[in-house]
């Protein structure tokens, strides 16, 4: 077959060689090493040709090839003088790779392996030369948290030998870290004759062509860090609670800067932090502030004369210090500037309401203003702002009345006063806002968590316990199928009431691959590679909807057969979540996310897996790479672009995920996050409640760890009060994959879908008297179920609601023939009375239902209405 690149796939690789461009962060550049000149280079590291484009698990990416950083530096013009020792470490790391690939060859969860690992060897004798680079790579994935330790969050003893010998024996010496997050530094001290240091970050398939744009300066770095980079891995607070079982959430609110910047630790480089080839002048112009919003207006001027470039300009607020807790600042908003030639200016106008710079007052249960003075502050990171404006509010300003929901039986907060006190500060505008002129408090309207509808059309049993139940009696639409209600003929809940129990539990559950390697997210029969699909009901004309992993590009098979036809569907592998949010520049990640959605429309794709959006509590989270930042505003509003470009085409949507607390992978199926109200409230919904209001998202995703005791996916305070109530949400819910939360109790929280669609007799066994199932030979069928905290397939025989029972009033009739497992059995339940022989073939079995319908038909009818919803939505 003709290996031919589509037109799409040439422009999107233009875009995320944009994208990662603009996500690379220059750390250090003492003696203006970079950009250089002479592009005669010694280059060393296995990550020079062993480039890591991405973490590993459902955040990998098939795409058609990946630019390394060594055929990247080749394609520009660079001369590699080290070729022939890294030829040789190559195929010394190709050696180990292929012992490694193949202890993995058979095994199930490959997808989920920790990334390989490799130790570069100590430099024997460097090549002459001006300029030296050494890349340090280092890669995370699904299921397993980094460690504090050499070869992953610090270098290895032979990396940071080498790294210092290249910067004692090179005029310029140049540092890559082609990592996916925070690293120890502490090298730095340890190599101060090292000159240059690039945050490469992973940035996917193109990214030896971005790195070698910044060396040589055609591309002008514009990066900027969204988490605090400390001294050290214990100067975080989380590190004493991070990747236990059951972790404590001590540090509350004071969360990445806000920690360091209330506590004054110093970093080593802090949140927002990017240096530039050029530079640049912020020149606070004009500011206002009211009731309703805060507007400001800043010059930025490229002061430089020799690059071009871009520069970041980011608000952040001081609140008033009373005692509810609230960190030194926050960041409010952030914008981009174009590319500025030396001395070009550019105008950033910013208008950011008021209601953003609220508190939660858990003594209250509300979003505030709290009283007193704030300060607004303009800079280009965290650390390098200055006072532009302040403005005092008289009194407290209630804005929303919220319930106490998901509330811990214990706060486990520790950090509660910010230690450092707020400058005064004179000779910026001033402004005086009073309360009585803010609008009246919003009172949220919840839903009650004891009630549920049950729509019916006609006499049938309704099952459950304990609720109450509304009946509603509707129009019969028996015979209609979907598109009558796409057309107006037939009302949503009239459809649902007609169908059968067994047609709501197969919408409700997704639709299991026949594919051996279903158990880990691959589980779509009509996409191969697909993460799953929803089911199918033909006769109701209800099709399925494909789903597709995950936050850096489509993952499906690239190339398959079907109807005698070779497909391709070569994806583009985009830089990781945490680079594109270095980028700061919510234009290009519209722009990604309107190529991933051109992708889904021409792969079949219906909702990507995507954006994955959880904070960076923690830099040893080891998915971290998937998700954006520490700060929830520039998490939120970084969702909130992508899912905006993704969902400009009219029939597919993202899947924010994981909803809540999913912080760390360590323990992740099981493990229960401790955290406090205002900390949930501001930190970890917040991020969430952005990109909601702000993105519209179609799908949600939970997330497989509890939250202060209950299940994320079998939350009603979560998924109905806070979700749908406070924030008026109404696309459909999901689990993530084989969530170890009860389906029946998701059902009634508001969780719509469970996926992959492992649990389908579990539901019918809560709403109806389901019977054993048996196969043609009369053996009892076994189901198959994928542990993924033991990481081994349990059995389970499909008794269902049926008991062996000699005083019991259900009959079943089995047929029982030679092959027949049963026939050991057979004997015993003949002489105990709980089975009798019918004829040769066949027995009858003496039995009881369980006493166990306590899952509402109208739980059911609610989440096929919500799964509906999203079918008509995407293919009518």
């Amino acid at each position: 077959m003709e290996n031919v690149i589509s037109q799409r796939e040439l422009e999107n690789k233009e875009l995320a060689k944009q994208a990662a461009s603009e996500g690379i962060v220059l750390l250090q550049n003492r003696n203006a090493t970079l950009p250089i000149q002479n592009k005669s280079v010694a280059l060393y590291g296995s990550g020079a040709f062993a480039t890591v484009k991405g973490g590993t698990g459902s955040g990998d990416v098939n795409q058609r090839n990946v630019v390394n950083i060594l055929d990247g530096l080749e394609s520009h013009g660079f001369t590699i003088t080290s070729k022939s020792w890294l030829m040789r470490l190559q195929r010394y790391y190709q050696k180990e790779k292929q012992i490694h690939d193949e202890k993995l060859k058979d095994d199930p969860l490959a997808l989920l392996a920790p990334a390989f690992k490799f130790d570069d060897p100590e430099i024997g004798d460097f090549e002459d030369g001006m300029t030296g680079i050494y890349v340090i790579s280092c890669s995370s994935g699904e299921a397993y948290d980094r460690k504090n330790a050499k070869g992953d969050f610090q270098l290895t003893d032979n990396e940071l030998s080498n790294v210092k010998r290249m910067s004692e024996y090179y005029t310029n010496s140049i540092l890559l870290l082609n990592v996916g997050g925070v690293i120890d530094t502490s090298f730095i001290e340890e190599c101060p004759l090292l000159d240059s240091i690039l945050l490469v970050s992973q940035l996917g398939m193109t990214t030896g062509d971005a790195v070698a744009e910044i060396i040589e300066g055609t591309a002008t770095p514009s990066g900027k860090l969204t988490d605090t980079w400390a001294y050290s891995y214990e100067d975080y607070p989380t590190s004493e609670n991070f990747g236990m079982a059951d972790p404590k959430y001590v540090e509350g609110i004071y969360v990445g800067y806000r920690y360091f910047d209330s506590f004054n630790i110093k970093p080593r480089f802090e949140f927002g932090y990017g240096l530039s080839y050029a530079k640049f002048q912020l020149n606070t112009q004009q500011v206002k502030v009211d009731e309703k919003k805060i507007e400001l207006s800043v010059n930025v001027k490229n002061s430089g004369n020799k690059y071009s470039g871009r520069e970041v300009v980011q608000v952040y607020v001081s609140k008033p210090q009373t005692g509810i807790p609230t960190p030194y600042q926050d960041l409010i908003g952030y914008e981009k500037t174009a590319v500025l030639r030396p001395s070009a200016q550019q105008k950033v106008d910013f208008e950011i309401p008021i209601t953003d710079l609220s508190v939660f007052d858990e003594e209250l249960g509300a979003y505030i203003l709290v009283p007193g003075n704030y300060l607004i502050r303009v800079g280009n990171s965290s650390r390098n702002t200055e006072v532009v404006a302040s403005f005092k509010l008289d009194q407290k300003v209630i804005l929303k009345k919220v319930n106490q929901l998901m509330k811990s039986e214990s706060d486990p907060t520790v950090f509660t006063e910010n230690k450092v006190e707020l400058e005064e500060v004179a000779g910026v505008p001033h402004f005086d806002l009073k309360a009585t002129d803010f609008p009246e408090t919003e009172f949220v309207q919840y839903q009650e968590k004891s009630d549920v509808t049950t729509f019916i059309s006609d006499e049938k049993q309704l099952p459950g316990k304990g609720l109450d139940q509304v009946v509603e009696e509707v129009r019969n639409a028996a015979g209609k199928i979907l598109d009558d209600v796409n057309s107006g003929d037939v009302e949503l809940a009239e459809f649902v009431a007609s169908l059968s129990t067994r047609e709501l539990v197969n919408l409700v559950e997704g639709q299991l691959s026949s594919d051996k390697n279903s158990m880990v997210g691959i589980s779509s029969d009509l996409l191969p590679g697909a993460a799953g699909q929803t089911g199918v009901i033909d006769d109701k004309g209800i099709p399925a909807l494909i789903m597709a992993d995950g936050p850096a590009g489509i993952r499906i098979k690239p190339v398959y057969e079907k109807n005698g036809q070779t497909i391709e569907h070569y994806a583009t592998a985009w830089p990781i979540g945490t680079a594109l949010a270095q980028t700061w520049n919510k234009s290009v990640i519209k722009k990604v996310g309107f190529a991933v959605g051109t992708e889904m429309v021409e792969f079949g794709v219906d909702l990507w897996l995507a954006p994955g959006m959880n904070i960076h509590r923690d830099p040893l989270g080891g998915r971290n790479f998937e998700y954006f930042s520490e700060d929830p505003f520039l998490s939120g509003t970084m969702a909130a672009s992508e899912t905006k470009g993704v969902q400009e085409h009219q029939k597919i949507g993202v899947t924010l995920k994981h909803f809540i607390g999913n912080n760390q992978e360590s323990f992740r199926n099981s493990s229960n996050s401790l955290i406090g109200e205002q900390a949930l409230r501001e930190i970890y919904l917040r991020n969430f409640e952005y990109a909601v209001k702000l993105g519209h998202p179609v799908a949600m995703m939970t997330s497989y760890n509890q939250v202060n005791g209950i299940f994320s996916g079998a939350n009603f305070e979560l998924l109905t009060n806070i979700l749908r109530d406070e924030w008026h949400f109404n696309g459909l819910v999901m689990t993530d994959w084989f969530s170890a939360a009860d389906p029946k109790i998701g059902m009634h929280a508001g969780n719509d879908l469970i996926m992959p669609g492992a649990s389908k007799s579990e539901l019918l066994c809560a709403a109806s008297d389901f019977g054993p199932e048996f196969d043609e030979q009369g053996n009892i069928k076994v189901k198959k179920d994928f542990d993924i905290n033991t990481k081994q397939v349990k059995t389970t025989e499909m008794w269902n609601d049926f008991v062996l029972d000699s005083e019991g009033e259900v009959l079943v009739k089995v047929k029982v023939d030679s092959n027949s497992s049963l026939n050991k059995q057979i004997k015993n339940w003949i002489y105990t009375g709980e089975a009798q022989i019918v004829d040769d073939d066949h027995v009858l079995l003496t039995g009881r239902w369980k006493d166990n319908n306590d899952l509402y038909l109208g739980d059911l009818q609610k989440s096929a209405i919500n799964v509906l919803k999203t079918v008509l939505k995407l293919k009518f």
